[in-house]
């Protein structure tokens, strides 16, 4: 004479598991199967003729447990189950011997803090915040069997349970160091590669490090390192290998020799205006009134005069008249 018994065990799961991780343990039929600990062999096998045409396209295992019936008295028992994947869980249906039949159920559900939250059903205890997993259990066998199946089913599916949260912790915490570098990369090829810092090329990104060497007619950069400053302001990349700062940088970093600005410098002076040109040096130091001065710091005093006809300007121009 055989009882049907019907329960249902809900296991929350703790933060920092992602629902694509479980959803993926669950659709993992050899992992499934491994983390039951009275399992001791599984393979593949074919539907058995008994098989309901639903479940005969369904994937088929051949799985072998260890039941311990008594403190010192153990047994192998046989039988065939099949998986079928959903899209939040997975079923399976297990045909044992003595006309013991169990399907079970495994859905996952709840919402994350960035999910909308969806009511939940009451009476099973289910939690109203995070993800958790669901199984419901619907079981056939002899009546006098039925105490000592549900209590080995519960604990072991409890053990498969522990050991899932932690396969999907240690899973989860692969993945986020792997989207970690990955970002680290990505962010060090796109400063790298940054079209408005053409002079910061990267070592390891171009094997030929001559190409990063001084010009021989530039002036040699006291800043040794990864990076040299030159005269202009500018950083270009320095020589391999990489020598550390030598003391009397800083000084160094001040060397009048490295402060004069370069002739093709954007702050140079343009060329003077060959109508405001001073006389010659000499000339001036003649009509210099004082001895001993520099006549470039006295007031020149200056008067419109008309210029040649090849070189009139509707202005009148200025020519020097001389000092005083």
């Amino acid at each position: 004479m055989s009882k049907r018994t019907v329960f249902t065990t809900i296991t929350p799961l703790p933060a920092g598991i992602t629902r694509e991780t479980v959803i993926e343990t669950l659709h993992n039929h050899f992992e499934m199967i491994d983390l039951n600990p009275l399992v001791i062999e599984r393979h593949l096998t074919k539907a058995p003729r008994k098989a309901s045409p639903e479940e005969f396209h369904s994937i088929w295992y051949h799985v072998v447990d260890k039941i311990n019936y008594f403190p010192g008295y153990s047994g192998r028992t046989e039988f065939d189950v099949c998986f079928h994947n959903l899209n939040n869980g997975l079923q399976t249906h297990v045909y044992a011997p003595l006309g013991l039949d169990i399907k079970d159920k495994w859905s996952l559900g709840g919402s994350l803090p960035h999910e909308p939250k969806e009511p939940v059903e009451i009476g099973f205890g289910v939690p109203k915040e995070g993800l958790w997993l669901r199984e419901d259990v619907d079981m056939r066998c002899n009546i006098m069997a039925t105490g000592f199946v549900k209590k080995t089913l519960k604990k072991a599916h409890g053990t498969l349970v522990e050991r899932l949260v932690e396969k999907a912790h240690i899973r989860e915490t692969k993945l986020h160091n792997m989207r970690l570098e990955e970002h680290n990369s990505n962010s060090i090829l796109s400063y790298y590669s940054d079209p408005r810092s053409p002079g910061l090329a990267s070592p390891l990104l171009s094997p030929d490090v001559s190409q990063a060497r001084p010009n021989a007619n530039e002036a040699p950069n006291p800043v040794k390192g990864p990076w040299n400053l030159d005269h202009r302001g500018s950083l270009s990349q320095a020589p391999y290998p990489y020598s550390p700062p030598m003391e009397g940088m800083q000084q160094a970093l001040v060397d009048p020799r490295y402060s004069q600005p370069s002739p093709q410098s954007k702050y140079s002076q343009p060329p003077p205006d060959p109508r405001y040109a001073l006389p010659p040096e000499d000339a001036r130091n003649s009509q210099s009134p004082v001895q001993g001065h520099d006549p470039r710091m006295l007031h020149q005093a200056y008067t419109p005069v008309e210029l040649p006809s090849s070189a009139a300007s509707s202005q009148p121009q200025w020519a020097e008249l001389g000092s005083f």
